[in-house]
């Protein structure tokens, strides 16, 4: 009998907590659909606007991912005097912001529409590409840098949708409405957890597939690899995607015109994977070949990449945390 009033005691404990979970993701989701809804009824330049009034008070507030922001920049740029790295910082919370209103805008960029926002830096250049890998799809090597969602979307708009390897996020009904939004252009959402598949199958059919390379690894995918001189756990999912379709890797960014809301695209060369038959070794040479284009990009506009995400979070066996 003890053991069973024991039992009712954890039935009644958990059963709660599982509904508050479940309160918690709806309220969460309906909180940003309110804010989605809300910013949608605003004309998109006032919308602009308080979304940058909203990336600066985020910077003051939210004290932890500041402090997060701080270190990586310290990491990143040490010879960096601190008020150079506090303004890079706080002008990568205004891009933030500026993305919010964005991406509750982009049900307005259409065909028709996009040019206004988002043009290539070489149109030329995009053109000879995407006659080039028509026929054989390709790999777009990206990160969350600059408005890493209207890139996608733009891609759509200009007539060639992309396939976007997306990790679900711990709230389902929000990660409902980020796929909803992604899909809004055309574009597919592969989930990460099914990706290896749904990739092959979208580039046997020419199709092209965006991957981001610049977040922290967890398991068994991560492998250490050098970024601004520290070893970070980096995915070896694009490596090796690229290793096993042989078609190119294109980098490719949005770069934010003097903080407006005026895009160009940036292409550089594509990025030929290390092949020397050792696949363990040609995993790990092409993710930090990879990792090493994004780290230029990054140093060339070190406001548009998210700081605020602990990129050295996972550290190689017997090195302390970065982040207290």
């Amino acid at each position: 009998m003890p053991h069973a009033h024991a039992s009712e005691r954890k039935k009644k404990i958990i059963r709660p907590a599982r509904q508050k979970n479940r309160l918690l993701a709806r309220c969460e989701h309906g909180l940003l659909r309110g804010v989605v809804f809300f910013f949608q009824t605003l004309p998109f330049p006032l919308a602009f606007r308080l979304g940058e009034t909203i990336g600066r008070l985020l910077y003051w507030l939210d004290r932890p991912h500041r402090r997060v922001g701080l270190t990586n920049l310290a990491l990143a740029f040490p010879d960096k005097k601190p008020a150079e790295r506090t303004r890079i910082l706080r002008d990568s919370w205004l891009n933030l912001g500026r993305l919010m209103a964005e991406f509750c805008h982009l049900h307005t960029l259409t065909p028709d529409t996009i040019a206004e926002r988002v043009c290539f830096a070489d149109r030329d250049q995009w053109h000879g590409l995407v006659e080039k890998y028509r026929h054989t799809g390709a790999l777009i090597l990206t990160g969350h840098f600059g408005n890493w969602e209207l890139l996608a979307h733009a891609h759509a708009c200009y007539g060639f949708p992309v396939h976007i390897i997306h990790r679900r996020l711990r709230n389902p009904f929000v990660d409902d409405l980020i796929v909803a939004q992604r899909r809004l252009s055309g574009n597919a959402v592969i989930r990460k957890t099914t990706a290896g598949m749904e990739v092959f199958r979208a580039i046997r059919n020419k199709g092209v597939v965006v991957a981001a390379v610049d977040q922290n690894a967890s398991g068994r995918m991560g492998v250490f690899v050098p970024f601004f001189g520290h070893q970070a756990s980096t995915s070896t999912g694009l490596a090796g995607l690229a290793l096993a379709t042989n078609v190119p890797v294109i980098p490719a960014f949005l770069v934010r015109e003097q903080g407006s809301w005026r895009h160009r695209v940036v292409i550089l060369p594509p990025v030929e994977p290390v092949r020397t038959g050792d696949q363990a070794a040609d995993l790990e040479a092409t993710t930090a070949k990879f990792t090493a284009v994004f780290q230029r990009v990054v140093e060339q506009y070190p406001d548009h990449w998210l700081w605020i995400h602990k990129r050295w979070k996972r550290r190689p066996p017997g090195e302390a945390s970065l982040y207290s």
